[in-house]
């Protein structure tokens, strides 16, 4: 099954706009998936901007790395987690299913 990122190496490079500056993306993915990145990031450092009045791009860029790497590890906890109970479900019903046969 393809993901929405899975395509050939990028032969031109994506200009996206990223806290105030323009770069030349060159990379793995299409140019949806590039500039959906981008969005993401953007929409993120202007929720971070809010909240906090921060004026350094730099402590921005920070800020806004540490709130979406926040993020990936909280997922990444409750995907761990679901997985614990998946598995310990499945044991459990693989011990009905063996007691039953």
């Amino acid at each position: 099954m393809a993901s929405e990122h899975d395509s050939v190496q990028l032969t031109e490079a994506v200009k996206v706009r990223l806290f105030g500056r323009e770069y030349s993306i060159r990379g793995h993915g299409n140019r949806k998936y590039v500039q959906k990145l981008a969005d993401f990031i953007n929409e993120r450092a202007d929720e971070v901007q809010r909240h906090t009045k921060v004026v350094s791009t730099v402590d921005l860029v920070i800020l806004t790395l540490l709130n979406i790497t926040d993020e990936m590890f909280q997922y990444r906890q409750i995907k761990e987690q679901t997985i614990r109970e998946l598995e310990e479900k499945a044991d459990k019903l693989l011990k009905a299913i063996d007691r039953a046969v």
